[in-house]
């Protein structure tokens, strides 16, 4: 059974900024829920007498769960809409997040660390694809960079709320916070979001549809391309996220206040450049500011291996590459997801699952590899920086090769000229 493209057909419903604050809340799971325990990974690994590779792990879990719960929540939301499998996902990943308050042991921290992905990971996915119903050509890229500008709030946020934890509670508080995350996720889903798919253009066929769209998608190799772009991106700053807290406390010095006041402020200069590029693509291509974004991204690992290989890593010019990474995300992420799911608006909920599959599975490997050196030395973060940046040069210039359509925009005709909004179809 093969997919039917459908034509893009224009309607009454405008993606306002109250939707992409709705959306932004159910792609915040990832940053909130690593970022906001990340200063207190030290306290863990002692209160649960662990060691900072198993700490990594509970990483690792968390983004096996992501990307599975993006795979299968995709893939439904194709068949049974986008609304209520949204809502779903907020329910589990609530589940999770009081499991993870609950954990006696780090063997259970981690399986509950799976379970609080997979909820994550289905509202992700599933929003994503919201605005892939809703959005085109560099309007979406546009939408996406907006609601990733919105999402950066969470990692502003989550380690300065994590650093003052640490200062007068113990990590399990972390992780309440986290549950009611998830409730607020689930409420905000329900009183906000709308259905974007209609019946019309959901799928049939279960198992057999979703492994048929899957198998269309990757044979595209722009989709292909632009995806690996924005995974091996994602996997370097997570290498970032996963040893950072060592980098500053245990190389450094620094406080976990002072910590997770640098991390904020890290996450701040990627929130601004989000928000700048959602701007910038309205004029200029987005397969140009994403070669923006992955050259920055480039320099600063440079730096990086320079402090850490040939000058004992300083905390000056540390901090220096870290910002002009994270800085450097705003330019990648939106515009490379928007670029790949411009290449499956036939299966969009499968789209943005193996986007965000990929992607979770990147970070889970390089989460952990990238914190075995512990407070002793960052080389292997910056390894896998290293590794993470080359893949992501050459997956662009694939992408770019194979890029026959340019970002297509809808056709002049479809399109409202008075409408500065971004337009799409209501259930």
């Amino acid at each position: 059974m093969t997919l039917r493209r459908w034509k893009w057909s224009p309607k009454a419903t405008t993606v306002t900024t109250g939707l992409l604050l709705a959306l932004a809340v159910q792609n915040a799971v990832p940053p909130f829920a690593t970022d906001v325990y990340a200063p207190l990974f030290p306290a863990i690994t002692i209160d649960l007498n662990t060691s900072s590779g198993l700490i990594g792990l509970t990483l690792t879990t968390f983004f096996i769960g992501n990307g599975l719960g993006q795979l299968l929540g995709g893939a439904f939301s194709d068949q049974m809409g986008r609304r209520r499998t949204i809502i779903a996902g907020g329910i589990i990943c609530t589940l999770g997040s009081i499991g993870c308050v609950l954990a006696p042991s780090i063997t259970v921290l981690i399986a509950a660390r799976m379970i609080q992905g997979f909820g994550g990971g289905v509202a992700a996915a599933t929003s994503r694809a919201v605005l892939v119903d809703l959005a085109v050509g560099s309007k979406l890229a546009s939408a996406m960079s907006l609601m990733m500008a919105i999402g950066g709030l969470a990692p502003i946020v989550a380690p300065i709320i994590g650093g003052m934890i640490a200062t007068v509670a113990t990590w399990r508080t972390v992780f309440w916070a986290l549950t009611i995350f998830g409730l607020l996720m689930t409420v905000v889903a329900f009183l906000v979001i709308p259905e974007s798919l209609p019946m019309g253009r959901r799928h049939r066929g279960g198992l057999r549809t979703t492994i048929t769209g899957m198998t269309t998608l990757v044979r595209r190799p722009a989709f292909i391309g632009f995806m690996f772009v924005s995974s091996f991106s994602s996997a370097a700053m997570f290498a970032y996220i996963a040893d950072s807290s060592y980098v500053f406390q245990g190389i450094a010095g620094l406080s976990p206040m002072m910590y997770s006041i640098i991390f904020a402020l890290n996450a701040f200069a990627q929130m601004a450049t989000a928000f700048i590029n959602s701007r910038l693509v309205i004029r200029f291509k987005p397969q140009n500011l994403l070669r923006l974004g992955v050259t920055m991204a480039a320099v600063s690992i440079l730096l990086l291996a320079i402090s850490v290989f040939a000058l004992g890593t300083p905390l000056w010019l540390t901090g220096a590459g870290f910002t002009l990474l994270m800085a450097s995300q705003g330019f990648i992420f939106g515009n490379s997801s928007a670029l790949a799911l411009s290449h499956a608006r036939d299966s969009a909920g499968i789209g943005s699952a193996l986007l965000g599959l990929i992607q979770s599975l990147a970070n889970s490997v390089s989460a952990p590899l990238a914190s075995i050196g512990g407070s002793r030395t960052a080389v292997p973060m910056v390894i896998v920086m290293l590794v993470g940046s080359v893949i992501a040069w050459s997956a662009y210039l694939l992408a770019r090769r194979a890029d026959p359509q340019k970002h297509p925009e809808p056709p002049s005709d479809q399109s409202d000229p008075g409408d500065d909004g971004v337009q799409g179809e209501r259930a």
